[in-house]
């Protein structure tokens, strides 16, 4: 029995060492938010549509961990928020398309908080939904119908004898969707032609209220958040990348949303569909608020990007993020 002891005890101090070992290396998987529970102040905060149901839950909880803190939210759109940074009106501006460099060039300083995709939809008790679904709509079909000077059918965009028109609908706000959606086309925002409508919800109600009707949104408002599946009545269009006129593999259409934040990052849905999701500031924030908030966006408040349908970073997008802020 006592040959036994010394051996019982090393590897009762092995097992001890194991486990505060494995401690130490959980915590370092998360990284530190870095946080100032003593900041106070007041900024304000303006810009996309596709950000903001995410940033109001990140400042109502913030500002309940730092209740000397005070963050004002509005709804404009990328364009406009990006004028309130310029006026000095906000002091983060959220921002859903690349910059330009005219916009660079102005020292707007961004860093990602999140990633997201624009997607061109139709109402799911479209009478050609089949068609569509079986063969997609290619860019070029997608140019015209977005960009003609006149309506097209139904027949012309799935090669059929359909007559029925296709409403279009389009962003009338300065949104970056338009953006990138014009510009997956090879086209500027302002190119784009059809009815217009104000943020992803009217695209929505639009595009469901009307079996006929093509539009485009962010991601996040074409899936139901509470079953990760498609919206009542959304469908999305799948894009015959390569002009076969059927949908292959990599080109259906996601019909859930982990599915398309997956394809998303392997790069299975088009690149130039997707974009990162920024905030943007006037040169690099030095306000202790703003700092701190921004912290917390990239640390703590990263597991909320998910709820709200968003694409969540990567750690190492989390961890380059957080070096721009040193």
């Amino acid at each position: 029995m006592s040959f036994n002891k010394p051996i019982i005890l090393l590897a009762s101090v092995l097992l001890l060492l194991s486990c505060r070992q494995g401690k130490v290396k959980s915590s370092a998987e998360k990284p530190s938010t870095g946080t100032n529970s003593e900041v106070s102040g007041t900024f304000n905060i303006s810009g996309a549509f596709a950000l903001y149901p995410l940033v109001q839950k990140w400042s109502n909880d913030f500002m309940k961990l730092h209740p000397g803190v005070k963050t004002n939210l509005s709804i404009v759109g990328t364009g406009e928020g990006l004028e309130d940074l310029r006026s000095k009106k906000s002091q983060l501006s959220m921002i859903s398309r690349p910059l330009s460099d005219t916009e660079l060039g102005e020292g707007i300083w961004t860093v990602p908080v999140a990633k997201d995709g624009v997607a061109p939809i139709v109402n799911k008790k479209n009478p050609y939904l089949v068609k569509i679904l079986s063969q997609g709509l290619s860019p070029d079909k997608l140019l015209k119908v977005f960009t003609s000077d006149k309506p097209l059918t139904w027949g012309e965009l799935l090669d059929a004898t359909s007559k029925e028109k296709v409403p279009v609908y389009i962003r009338k706000d300065e949104s970056g969707a338009s953006d990138v959606f014009a510009a997956f086309l090879n086209k500027e925002s302002s190119d784009l032609k059809g009815t217009g409508v104000t943020g992803d919800i009217e695209m929505i109600k639009s595009i469901q209220n009307n079996p006929l009707a093509i539009g485009f949104c962010n991601f996040s408002y074409a899936f139901d958040l509470s079953t990760g599946n498609q919206v009542e009545n959304i469908q999305i269009i799948p894009v015959d990348l390569n002009y076969n006129k059927k949908i292959d593999t990599k080109e259906i259409p996601f019909n859930n949303l982990d599915k398309a934040h997956r394809g998303l990052w392997l790069g299975i849905y088009p690149k130039n569909l997707c974009r990162e999701l920024t905030f943007g500031s006037l040169g690099k924030p030095t306000d202790p608020a703003v700092v701190e908030f921004l912290k917390y966006v990239l640390t703590s408040g990263q597991e909320d990007v998910k709820t709200s349908g968003l694409c969540e970073l990567n750690d190492v997008y989390v961890s380059n993020s957080l070096d721009k802020l040193k």
